[in-house]
């Protein structure tokens, strides 16, 4: 038996039995004091590791910082009792992932030598602006799916025509993403993974644009042709893509690896955020209970410092404090992932832009989206089957073209 395993073991329990819900709890709060930078030196670490390593490697793969672990323990030290096969696996996931991150690197490379080439405005977007400024020692610490740029509307037919011509070809079904904010994902004969070219910004198209952050957008550090997305932009979109698109505020739930983002990118860039002026704009465009429930859930899980404008918000507390309550426990996180789905079928943000019923008049629009939420529990009920993006139901995601 491998030390890892003992940790999960007692005199009385194998290490095959399930961890505990104390245990779960003790590894992940320990997981947030190892990626936080607030109490990075807080060392050596005190009391030493949690009580059982594979609760915490289990909560690490569940939030997708298996990777930031690795590099918090080489960066801050080791826990004394960390034994030597948890070492070596989280070594070997990074240096895995620094393999793919590199491919996908080379692929956004790519990308944005066909676009400038082809004279498109675009400006990456997510992970794609990490991947493309930090430094190779570190090339494996954020795992990434995708490459997501936005173009400019105008030169939208251009850059699409550019990159099909460099032999990019729908990894899906085509027809699931006529409606979708972003072109179906696209991907040449051995690319990692895809690439997808945003229309809008999310569901909500009007309160942040592509133009406003192809137009904000600054060349990588030692580059002309990468366009990065501003340190504002990439905090607005991130806290609205994890907010709106992926239901964390109606469901009440979080993703670790987000925060993260938010914590690196005040780290890095912190000079170039403009808090005060981000808060104006995001009451401005109605965005300001999303943006501050990421960073009320930042500075609770991470200890980061909440920025003045959205310190005292009330709301955001209390929405902090229930995504907490719900992560805890065996049945609450299944009620959640019940709620991201309920969620999803009733958000008339979705179905507004999908039926393309944003402007129409108050009354007209409302009509539009009930009639959209009964068709989507009528099919829910009938198990009628639909590939739709982003869908949180298995059985509506499109599977793979063949190659």
């Amino acid at each position: 038996m491998t030390a890892l395993e003992e940790s999960a073991t007692d005199q009385t329990s194998t290490h095959d039995r399930p961890s505990s819900k104390a245990e779960r709890a003790a590894a992940f709060e320990f997981l947030c004091r190892a990626l936080s930078q607030k109490r990075a030196n807080e060392l050596p670490w005190l009391g030493g590791g949690p009580h059982n390593w594979v609760a915490l490697v289990e909560q690490a793969n569940r939030e997708r910082v298996v990777t930031n672990l690795h590099v918090a323990f080489v960066e801050r030290g080791w826990p004394p009792d960390a034994p030597e096969d948890l070492r070596e696996y989280l070594a070997l996931v990074y240096e895995s992932n620094a393999t793919k991150n590199r491919a996908i690197r080379q692929m956004a490379l790519d990308v944005a030598a066909i676009l400038v080439g082809a004279g498109a405005a675009f400006a990456f977007l997510k992970g794609a602006n990490w991947l493309l400024e930090v430094a190779d020692k570190r090339i494996g610490e954020r795992w990434l799916s995708d490459i997501d740029l936005v173009v400019a509307p105008a030169d939208w037919t251009t850059a699409l025509g550019a990159i099909e011509a460099a032999g990019f070809r729908p990894a899906t079904d085509p027809a699931t993403y006529e409606r979708h904010f972003h072109h179906v994902p696209l991907a040449r004969s051995g690319d990692v993974v895809t690439i997808e070219l945003h229309r809008h910004l999310g569901w909500q198209r009007y309160q942040l644009t592509p133009d406003e952050v192809v137009v904000a957008a600054r060349p990588a550090p030692g580059t002309r042709a990468l366009a990065l997305s501003s340190p504002a932009h990439r905090f607005i979109f991130g806290s609205l893509h994890a907010q709106l698109q992926n239901m964390e505020y109606t469901a009440g739930q979080f993703s670790l690896r987000d925060l993260c983002d938010i914590q690196y990118l005040a780290a890095t860039k912190g000079d170039r955020l403009d808090w005060p002026a981000i808060a104006t704009f995001a009451h401005d465009r109605g965005l300001f209970p999303y943006l501050a429930a990421s960073l009320h859930l930042c500075h609770r899980l991470l200890g980061f410092e909440i920025p003045a404008p959205f310190a005292d918000s009330a709301v955001a507390r209390r929405h902090a404090a229930r995504c907490l309550l719900q992560h805890r426990g065996d049945f609450r996180p299944r009620l959640t992932a019940l709620a991201v789905k309920i969620a999803w079928l009733l958000d008339g943000g979705r179905l507004a832009y999908e039926l393309d019923c944003e402007e129409a008049p108050w009354l007209l629009r409302q009509i539009r989206i009930a009639g959209g939420r009964l068709a989507s529990i009528l099919r829910r009920l009938l198990g009628r089957r639909q590939s739709l993006p982003d869908s949180p139901f298995a059985a509506d995601n499109a599977s793979p073209m063949e190659p």
